[in-house]
């Protein structure tokens, strides 16, 4: 028997009916690193006296109490041993076999590591965070203990890794990640959602939950105030957050992730670098935003938009030409205003098909005023959204309309705005010149709502500034519309560009702009945009 016993792989204890240690062989004084001399015929739990009152002395106990086999896995913290046992009585006592599992045990870890943690950071992945948030809706919705998800997304991350290169930016998610644990309970879970997003749940914040969820939200926005060191330089970053809090209501964790990610994307339109609470509107704005967006979709495969022309008259009141402006004809909501759709159009790259089209229904127009004497003179302007202007095709793009069309270069005149011609000032310059070559002028549009530098403004190749409508309507108030035209006026002739007032709607405006010197204007004074049709006529009878 005792032969047999130190032949086989498993450790094994024989116990008495005191709990003496009555055998042990060779495999098992290996693994708990004892001298069977000194411990046969002593107390099993004098010997191992960390685990009395543990999973072993209660099972063990058990086994004896029942005469019933017993088996488990069970890990012995003071040799960092994990062990599978089987435990069988008999009339002589207990019989343990036992064996060392700790290299499987290790391999599961390591499986479950990967599969619930993150690599980079080690924070929890998005997998455990679903688990976790989905057990935390369970006891709000059960138990009546609100919690919260925080939707963290890093600002301008992208940044880092185009400047500084992607192991930086690797490394700058390790430490906000690390940033993020200090900055919250020890009971919140932080896991990386994925890139440079993190999610912090929050469980048990009482009754007040949604005060308690800002707080820590802002407590993390805090903590990004000090700058992260990489690799011997000091990084500033700054992160949107996004609140949702759940408890009793029925939800789901999918709806609870949507709910924090519109509410940081909200936090982004805000400005960055703050926190944003969900509210019920959130989700009202972005449905009716992808309906839009949809609608838009259809409505420029399905010919729904249109192009109305504002008169451009000189001082004078002699008809100069015209601004094309899109209009959308839609079946159901009428006419809608490019206010209402041109920034969508842009935020989703829609503008450049738009555009063109525009550009293209602006020129067939120009190309037919060419054939008659009455409008041969007139010019054509038409608006360009920094989205297409900054596209590497932008200038072949012009010319090929004007190719198509046959449309002259020299009376069409494009439009910018100040915020465009100060982004990539070397590449503007270049693309304006290029067209210029061909005869195409430029103006910039509602010039003095934005920023403009007059050492880049005296460089470009522009030939028009456009008064913006808020300076002309102030004229003859108390303010400074009035000082602004003329110190804009004062510019244009320094510079020697062309100047137009836009929004012109009473004849003092009119008189006004035109004393200021002032050449050209639009508004309704002279009249409201027209379509084609209406707009020939008006030209018919000046």
């Amino acid at each position: 028997m005792t032969a047999t016993l130190e032949s086989i792989s498993d450790a094994v204890l024989i116990l008495g009916h005191a709990w003496e240690i009555r055998y042990m062989n060779g495999n098992a004084e290996r693994l708990t690193h004892l001298v069977r001399a000194d411990v046969l015929g002593r107390n099993l739990w004098d010997v191992f006296p960390e685990a009395v009152d543990g999973p072993y002395y209660r099972a063990y106990h058990q086994a004896v109490e029942t005469n019933t086999p017993v088996s488990f896995e069970e890990h012995y913290a003071p040799l960092n041993l994990w062990t599978e046992i089987r435990a069988y009585p008999s009339e002589q006592g207990l019989t343990i076999y036992f064996r060392d599992i700790s290299g499987r045990k290790a391999t599961e870890a390591e499986i479950h590591r990967l599969a619930f943690y993150d690599k980079l950071t080690g924070l929890p992945n998005r997998q455990l965070l679903l688990d976790r948030l989905e057990h935390a809706l369970a006891l709000g919705q059960r138990g009546g203990r609100p919690g919260a998800a925080l939707f963290i997304d890093l600002d301008n991350f992208k940044s880092i890794n185009d400047t500084r290169g992607h192991d930086k930016g690797d490394m700058l998610l390790q430490l906000v990640a690390d940033r993020l644990d200090d900055a919250v309970r020890s009971c919140d879970t932080v896991a990386r959602f994925g890139g440079d997003e993190f999610v912090i749940l929050l469980e048990d914040l009482g009754i007040d939950a949604a005060t308690s969820a800002q707080e820590i939200a802002t407590k993390v926005l805090q903590s990004f105030h000090e700058p992260f060191e990489i690799d011997g330089a000091q990084h500033y970053s700054t992160t949107s957050i996004g609140v949702a809090v759940f408890g009793r209501e029925p939800t789901t964790v999918d709806e609870v992730l949507k709910r924090a990610d519109l509410a940081m994307y909200h936090a982004k339109a805000e400005g960055r670098n703050c926190v944003s609470l969900f509210d019920p509107g959130m989700q009202a704005r972005v449905s009716a935003r992808a309906q839009l967006e949809s609608e838009m979709r259809r409505a420029l495969a399905g010919d729904e938009f249109v192009l109305h022309y504002q008169p451009l008259a000189s001082t004078d009141g002699q008809i100069a030409g015209a601004e094309a402006l899109i209009r959308w004809q839609h079946p159901l909501r009428g006419m809608v205003s490019p206010c209402a759709f041109i920034p969508l159009a842009e935020e989703t790259n829609m503008i450049l098909q738009l555009g063109r089209w525009v550009l293209l229904q602006a020129c067939q127009l120009l190309a037919r005023w060419a054939d008659d004497t009455r409008t041969a003179t007139l010019e054509m302007a038409v608006n360009v959204s920094p989205v297409q202007f900054h596209r590497p095709d932008f200038v072949e793009q012009v010319l090929e309309v004007l190719t198509l069309t046959g449309a002259r270069p020299e009376r069409l005149r494009l439009e910018l705005t100040e915020s465009l011609l100060l982004k990539d000032v070397e590449s503007t310059i270049l693309k304006m010149e290029r067209l210029r070559a061909v005869g195409v002028s430029f103006a910039v549009d509602d010039f003095g709502t934005g920023y403009s530098s007059l050492s880049y403004l005296h460089r470009l190749p522009l030939s028009q500034l456009k008064i913006d409508r808020s300076f002309i309507a102030g004229s003859g108030q108390q303010g400074h519309g009035e000082a602004i035209v003329r110190m804009i006026a004062a510019l244009g002739k320094t510079l020697n560009m062309s100047l137009l007032a836009e929004g012109v709607e009473t004849p003092e405006q009119l008189a006004f702009v035109a004393a200021e010197g002032c050449q050209y204007y639009q508004g309704y004074w002279f009249s409201k945009p027209l379509p084609e049709h209406e707009l020939t006529a008006l030209i018919a009878r000046s």
